[in-house]
């Protein structure tokens, strides 16, 4: 478990309120400004799918025989279905000696969409993001329409850094700016996840500048891959170099005050609860990768079953990730006397300083795992993030009904607010449960 210092008993009131200091950062990249002009509480950006969306499991870093993958797209998929998964994306390496994003790539996934129609299968790959030369590594996701495979094509052959000469910046640049001028489809851009974000750093801090480069492009990349693959791999995760994952997350995500709350202290709101198998092969003597959706999932809120509305939610925030099946219908809310309805992840609410704000968690807890063990949570962690701090500020079981709330009094300035749930596993890494933030302003 992770060496910070925590409290049984909760941080909230006055406590709270001088743990969290002015949370004033605004920047061109980060949360809508609230120019309202009201002074009650009210959102400042909402979701409007969140009562009528519904909860589907995704896995969207797969590879196959198109790449360094073991297993053909027919097999990946029937997997995929056995295990849960209702969408996917075939994500093979965007090397151009390899066969991602050929016409045979879009021929074998176009058939096992016509096959499985109960599966969404999106278009992507995995880019070797410039201007590191096949070390950075980041999904890409079309939002469908006629053109998805040409498009992705031809960011392949134009924007893949993998044995390019010369470090330029400038590429990565230029290669976001003509995917969402090329790819967008009913005003729905292509998404961009960061994979194992810390697998080739120096330290997970370095991670960002990065972040903070691209979305001063724009917001293609949404966050991080914060649950990477390779969950059997020894190291876990196939972290051999300076950096190691903490309870099976990238210390980008794991480590309070790291680089994800770093990028939310700097009004950045990206994700880090997203999880992947980054599935190669399933051979015992090989990888053993887990199969898509069989130990790693992220539960995705969606406004319809579509490549549309799969890209809308992962823009928007609304999914959670967890391993080892410890966890299903997870629930993280924010509620304040006088907002509509609680607040949900990805949204952005205006409440006064000094108001209070009951957060609540909620989750199904199975009986058993995804090794049929016995199961249960023995802790959800609540998280705030100020302008010059991060921290766990309460830290406890769920109650007899499954459930955590606690009240907090909103500091002037605001809090980003997220949470856990661990399971903890005797000499072993813990299981986890990461949600997304909330991000309460306040003037």
């Amino acid at each position: 478990m992770e060496d910070v210092v925590v409290s049984s008993r909760p941080l909230t009131g006055v406590l709270l309120a001088a743990l969290f200091l002015t949370f004033g950062c605004r920047s061109k990249q980060g949360p809508p400004v609230d120019d309202s002009g009201g002074s009650g509480p009210h959102f400042v950006r909402q979701i409007p799918w969140v009562d009528k969306g519904q909860w589907i499991p995704i896995d969207t870093h797969i590879h196959t025989t198109f790449s360094d993958g073991a297993h053909s797209t027919a097999e990946v998929v029937q997997k995929a279905l056995q295990y849960g998964c209702r969408a996917i994306a075939i994500t093979d390496h965007a090397d151009r000696g390899l066969k991602a994003a050929t016409p045979e790539y879009e021929a074998a996934i176009t058939a096992e969409r016509t096959a499985h129609p109960d599966l969404l299968i999106l278009a992507g790959l995995e880019w070797n993001v410039p201007p590191w030369a096949g070390d950075e590594h980041a999904t890409v996701l079309m939002p469908g329409g006629p053109g998805e495979w040409k498009t992705l094509a031809d960011f392949k052959q134009q924007f893949d850094d993998y044995q390019r000469e010369g470090r330029d910046h400038a590429i990565v640049e230029a290669a976001l700016k003509w995917l969402a001028e090329n790819g967008t489809v009913s005003g729905v851009p292509p998404v961009v996840v960061y994979n194992h974000p810390s697998l080739k750093d120096s330290t997970s801090m370095d991670n960002v500048p990065d972040v903070e480069r691209w979305r001063a492009v724009n917001d293609l990349v949404i966050g991080f891959e914060g649950g990477p693959g390779h969950q059997r791999m020894t190291p876990l995760g196939d972290y051999h170099e300076k950096e190691e994952l903490i309870d099976r997350w990238d210390p980008a995500v794991a480590k309070i005050g790291d680089a994800w709350d770093t990028l939310l202290q700097k009004g950045l709101d990206v994700g880090g609860a997203y999880t992947a198998s980054d599935f190669h092969d399933a051979n015992p003597k090989g990888l053993n990768d887990p199969w898509p959706c069989q130990f790693s999932e992220t539960w995705l809120n969606v406004p319809d079953t579509s490549a549309l509305g799969v890209l809308k939610a992962l823009r928007a925030g609304i999914y959670y990730g967890v391993h080892g099946r410890i966890a299903s219908n997870v629930s993280f809310t924010a509620e304040t006397a006088g907002l509509p309805r609680a607040a949900v992840p990805g949204e952005v609410i205006y409440v006064p300083s000094g108001a209070t704000v009951k957060v609540h968690v909620k989750m199904d807890v199975p009986a058993t795992d995804w090794q049929n063990q016995p199961n249960k949570i023995d802790a959800i962690e609540l998280i705030g993030v100020s302008k010059d701090k991060a921290a766990i500020v309460a830290t406890r079981p769920l109650d007899a009904n499954h459930e955590f709330t606690e009240t907090v009094i909103v500091p002037p300035g605001g809090v980003v607010l997220r949470a856990r749930a661990r399971r903890v596993i005797s000499a072993h890494p813990d299981l986890m449960v990461y949600t997304n933030p909330i991000r309460v302003q306040a003037k």
